[in-house]
């Protein structure tokens, strides 16, 4: 019977420790939130059916849905399985690029991406197909480092590597590029 007192009486101290350091720091929310970062380094989590959205200066950047998302402690990024992504231009919905993959990276200090395995791209303009592309944040570009194939209604293109602007809008190609253009065709 002892040792249910001191377990309960343990249990109320933590409980009210607890308590004391919340109502600290919802007073102070300048030490919240310096006090994030550190907090979480130390999450561990694994969670299915997640969905995040980032903005950058108000503007919606990118969203994210995975099946599956997985962070080990101290890790610098979650591990993502069943990706889908939509990246805007500019935060504008009718300039958004979508992304699907088998699995992937994202990495948390940087909000950049790696998706890897049946990567599809699509947009208005076209639709690419690799297996591994680099999304980087700050630079608003997708890189595809490994041999990809464009088709657009009535172009196909096939190429090493490619990266796509997404300021500018712009795709660039490198590498042994070969294209095909279907005249008259429907």
């Amino acid at each position: 019977m002892k040792k249910i007192y001191i377990i309960v009486l343990l249990l109320l101290v933590l409980v009210a420790g607890g308590y004391y350091l919340v109502q600290r720091a919802l007073k102070d929310p300048v030490k919240l939130v310096k006090a994030l970062p550190e907090v979480a380094k130390n999450l561990e989590f694994e969670l299915d059916n997640v969905r995040y959205g980032h903005t950058r200066s108000g503007v919606k950047k990118w969203e994210l849905s995975t099946k599956k998302a997985k962070r080990i402690k101290g890790d610098k990024r979650i591990t993502l399985e069943g990706v889908k992504a939509r990246i805007y231009a500019d935060g504008k919905l009718d300039s958004d690029t979508r992304i699907e993959a088998e699995a992937g990276f994202y990495w948390i200090e940087s909000g950049d991406i790696e998706l890897k395995g049946a990567v599809e791209i699509v947009n208005r303009q076209f639709q690419i197909a690799t297996e591994r592309i680099s999304y980087k944040e700050s630079e608003e570009e997708i890189s595809a480092p490994e041999s990809l194939v464009v088709e657009s209604e009535k172009l196909t293109i096939k190429a090493n590597r490619a990266t796509i602007d997404l300021k500018q809008q712009q795709l660039h190609f490198a590498g042994s590029v070969k294209a095909r253009i279907r005249f008259g065709e429907k």
